[in-house]
């Protein structure tokens, strides 16, 4: 679960997953830093909108790698697996966008804290080969749009990311050995997953569950 600590007023949050939603309506091209350690199955917007957003892929995030939404009716949900963006999120600008974010996105909403205010600081992690990489944002301005500058380069973190799954761990083993080898009934499912229900929302698959072949 993400952390969110505070020293001497300054908080910092660690986003774990950037929610790229697409549609053809006004809010298509939008960035979500999300701050909760799974992607949810169904995002809204804001409970004035009758489109939702489904994630396109199943099984647990890949680490710095940003998780797709297709727009779907808001019916296609059941009540209590919804994130909804606006109650915790504020739209944000930030530095080079385009290249950390996928492209520029047209909206950035980033997450505010318990209390409703703006992180002073949040590091939101990039694609990197199996060692955990991250950039960090300082927040420069508040008002209705909040403003947050890179501070500095890329910066490496502790633990390990999975080739296979894309799940950051805090070693390598024994979380490879849980994935088997090619052929094994359970290749193809992340680690600990093997048993994870299917979800309620998300496109029609190929394959056996958790085999990641989507249409």
């Amino acid at each position: 679960m993400p952390e969110a600590a505070s020293s001497a007023g300054a908080s910092l949050v660690e986003a774990t997953a950037v929610l790229q939603l697409i549609s053809d309506s006004p809010s298509g091209g939008t960035a979500i830093v999300l701050r909760s350690s799974e992607a949810p199955p169904f995002v809204v917007m804001g409970d004035d909108s009758e489109e939702g957003f489904s994630r396109l892929r199943r099984g647990t995030i890949a680490y710095g790698v940003p998780e797709l939404y297709q727009a779907m009716p808001r019916d296609m949900i059941r009540a209590g697996h919804i994130l909804h963006v606006r109650d915790d999120h504020r739209p944000a600008r930030v530095d080079k966008a385009g290249s950390i974010f996928g492209p520029m996105p047209e909206k950035l909403w980033v997450p505010l804290d318990d209390d409703g205010a703006p992180f002073a600081a949040m590091r939101v992690p990039i694609p990197s080969l199996e060692r955990p990489a991250f950039v960090e944002f300082t927040l420069q301005a508040g008002g209705g749009v909040l403003e947050y500058r890179l501070n500095g380069e890329a910066r490496i973190g502790d633990g390990y990311i999975c080739s296979y799954c894309g799940k950051l761990c805090p070693q390598k083993e024994a979380h490879t050995a849980a994935h088997g080898v090619a052929g094994h009934t359970h290749a193809g499912v992340a680690a600990g997953q093997e048993r994870e229900p299917a979800p309620l929302t998300g496109p029609l698959e190929l394959g056996h569950p958790g085999s990641g072949t989507q249409l």
